[in-house]
């Protein structure tokens, strides 16, 4: 029950607050000062609360909804033309080539130059046209640079196994972006709003006034939000580094001792289960744990006798008695 309401809060807290914060807004300071909007709506005061809470929950859940959309587009993904998202690719590579250059220095400002770049991919060919694509980026592909490990792929997998104070970091974290990605859009929107009746009104100094001030805040909003992905870039880097090894003992896999036999084991992973080849597949038996082989030879679950195989037909001695090395299923 505890972390229903956990999962309740934090979308209340990421979504919902944002929007009674726009429609709050909107009521006190655009609709009671714009008179082209004055209407008898005949509803009690409690009633206008009711309906302001519905309103509030119909935005909250739509945003939620649509939250890979609005992602999408402050990343630079969504309804940019490519003419726009090469030249915004083109900026963000001069950006962090000056932001190596500046790793040449000393004392803080290496210090901050390193925090700065940490917040783009390691490949340059995964660069973004925005900084917030890339502030996503840097961490959605830390575990494919280090350990070939696609975490987008492997998302749910490794949450599964992830200790609680992971899964709650990554909420957590989450829940912040969320914050400041809804209060981006919804600042825009009531300025425009209220600028479109200050136009109409003629320029009422109220009107002008929070239009300005909610044109500004997106801006900051965007910049906030930014800044708050470095919590959860450290949260999925611990998710990475500690439940890939989880992983591989649910998947009934054993990582290998060398790191470059590991990446080669957590590729393989990662394209089978994105595309389903029986060639990777079977190039992920040496990988099996000993008791896994011995279960599949043996009639096991999964096994041969499973699918109606003869178990005599995987043998796994020799004549002298001693075990050969297991054969590759295919």
């Amino acid at each position: 029950m505890s972390d229903i309401v956990k999962a309740l809060w934090g979308k209340l807290y990421a979504w919902a607050l944002p929007a009674a914060m726009a429609l709050g807004t909107a009521w006190f300071l655009i609709y009671r000062n714009a008179s082209f909007l004055q209407f008898k709506s005949g509803l009690e005061s409690s009633e206008k609360l009711w309906v302001f809470l519905a309103l509030t929950a119909a935005l909250a859940f739509t945003m939620n909804a649509c939250s890979m959309q609005l992602y999408r587009f402050l990343e630079g993904y969504l309804l940019w033309p490519k003419w726009l998202q090469a030249a915004g690719v083109r900026r963000q590579l001069r950006i962090k080539q000056t932001l190596q250059r500046d790793l040449a220095g000393s004392g803080w400002r290496r210090g901050l130059a390193l925090e700065r770049l940490a917040q783009y991919p390691l490949d340059n060919a995964q660069v973004a046209p925005t900084r917030f694509g890339n502030a996503l980026r840097a961490f959605e592909t830390y575990g494919k640079t280090r350990f070939n490990l696609d975490s987008q792929t492997l998302w749910y997998e490794l949450c599964a196994v992830a200790p609680k104070t992971v899964q709650t970091a990554i909420d957590d974290a989450r829940s912040s972006v969320d914050f400041f990605i809804a209060t981006t859009y919804l600042s825009f929107l009531i300025g425009v709003f209220g600028a479109a009746c200050a136009i109409y009104e003629r320029g009422p100094l109220l009107l002008v006034l929070v239009s300005v001030v909610a044109l500004a805040l997106s801006p900051i909003c965007h910049w906030l939000a930014i800044r708050t992905t470095g919590e959860w870039a450290v949260a999925v880097q611990a998710l990475v580094n500690v439940s890939r090894l989880k992983l591989a003992q649910a998947m009934g896999l054993e990582v290998p001792k060398s790191l470059a036999e590991e990446k080669k084991m957590w590729g393989l992973v990662t394209k089978y289960t994105y595309f389903a080849r029986d060639a990777d597949g079977a190039a992920l038996d040496p990988y099996k744990k000993a008791e896994t082989k011995h279960q599949c030879r043996c009639g096991g679950e999964g096994g041969a006798e499973a699918e109606g195989g003869d178990p005599g037909d995987d043998e796994d001695k020799d004549e002298d008695g001693e075990e050969e090395p297991a054969a590759e299923e295919t």
